[in-house]
């Protein structure tokens, strides 16, 4: 039965996502790593018809972007998972079999914060790049897969720049002493997340359980186009979001991640040295951002040059709009997917909106990630429950 539904979720990942969409990571030095640039200038000339932003209260509508609103069958499917998933999952989950789990996992990662500062936005990159693969199971924890596959963690988009599995090991051990084989790698993830949140200044909230592990973890499926790169155009990373079951809105919302972590030189380099092969920086960047990058990142070709981070703004450990702000009042976006934002006539508006009204993010993003915490869930006998999160039981 299980693995039944294993190649049954293959199978829609196949026909539903891995097929039209393409990919990009999330978090501390998100890891983001440049594809071809002729795909970015394929969707130049090849603009398919977008979905049309949303309601306010997050209907996912698909259409060709001039108000006539379809919805596919298949897309319906997609759209729906997240809210499936979150009606499979529930407050207290543990309250009986494990009732201090959530107290374990917030000490254990307070303590982690404290000698690790990068911890947060680590688990959140962590995070997205489990869920938006084949969903929340972690399978990207496995260091091995009993079909003798290649992992996700080796796949070219994870590999060392993948940071915070130990951080989870750390948290899951001292689960399991109080509570052997009962709180799920996944369930470890997603309330670590949640506390991390809110040593990031968000609000706490209870976090959602019941969530199992997956017993399959396959770096083809990563490489399948599942996780966006720093480049790619507003019309691919739309295709992307939408395909997950998030509307426009929520994509601005979910890349509002940024307002946490950094970003290797490496990742932007042309863009403040010689955007499009033409010597010169992003003309989209003004002249204070360009020195500012300019001198943490030294150019490629000369003998000073290194490979530091460049935080994505001034509060590298807090979760807030200063992201957005940054956007509107100074033009200031490390990679080309969040500069996109404030070119695009359908982003504008939201982007200003998180700017204007503090706390506003903030509650959206953790619905949002909320939301994302819940995509493809296994619930009920499907998975297991592992003891370490590195291998399976068996």
């Amino acid at each position: 039965m299980k693995m039944a539904r294993i190649i049954l979720v293959t199978l829609l990942l196949f026909n539903l996502v891995i097929v039209p969409s393409i990919a990009f990571p999330f978090g501390l030095d998100w890891g983001f790593h440049f594809g071809n640039n002729d795909d970015a200038q394929d969707d130049k000339q090849q603009v398919q018809p977008l979905p049309v932003f949303g309601e306010e209260k997050g209907n996912a509508k698909f259409g060709d972007g001039k108000g006539n609103e379809k919805l596919f069958e298949d897309e319906k499917l997609i759209a729906n998972a997240a809210a499936d998933g979150r009606a499979k999952l529930k407050v207290g989950f543990y309250s009986q079999t494990c009732p201090n789990a959530e107290k374990i996992v917030a000490e254990a990662l307070a303590e982690s914060v404290k000698i690790n500062p990068e911890a947060v936005a680590q688990l959140l990159r962590l995070q997205f790049h489990d869920c938006f693969v084949v969903g929340c199971d972690a399978s990207v924890l496995l260091d091995y897969s009993p079909t003798g596959d290649k992992v996700e963690k080796s796949s070219m988009f994870n590999g060392q720049l993948l940071k915070g599995a130990d951080t989870v090991d750390d948290i899951k051990e001292k689960l399991e002493e109080q509570c052997p084989g009962i709180v799920s790698c996944s369930d470890t993830l997603a309330f670590s997340i949640n506390e991390g949140m809110y040593l990031a200044g968000l609000p706490r909230r209870e976090p959602l359980g019941g969530r199992r592990d997956s017993l399959v973890s396959l770096a083809s499926l990563v490489e399948d186009d599942n996780l966006p790169q720093p480049n790619w155009s507003m019309e691919k990373m739309v295709s992307l979001f939408i395909k997950k079951g998030f509307t426009i809105e929520e994509m601005v919302i979910l890349l509002g991640a940024h307002s946490i972590g950094s970003a290797h030189c490496d990742v932007f380099m042309e863009r403040i040295f010689n955007y499009e092969n033409t010597r010169k920086p992003d003309p989209t960047l003004t002249d204070p951002v360009v020195q500012e990058f300019q001198g943490i990142c030294k150019n490629a070709g000369t003998q000073l040059f290194r490979n530091p981070t460049v935080n994505f703004d001034e509060t590298p450990t807090k979760l807030d709009n200063l992201f957005y702000k940054n956007m509107v009042t100074r033009n200031k976006t490390v990679l080309v997917t969040d500069s996109n934002l404030i070119n695009d006539p359908r982003t504008i508006p939201i982007v200003a909106k998180m700017a204007a009204e503090n706390g506003l993010w903030q509650k959206r993003f953790a619905d949002a990630m909320d939301k994302m915490g819940a995509l493809n869930v296994l619930t009920g006998n499907d998975g297991e429950v592992r003891t370490t999160c590195r291998a399976t039981n068996n």
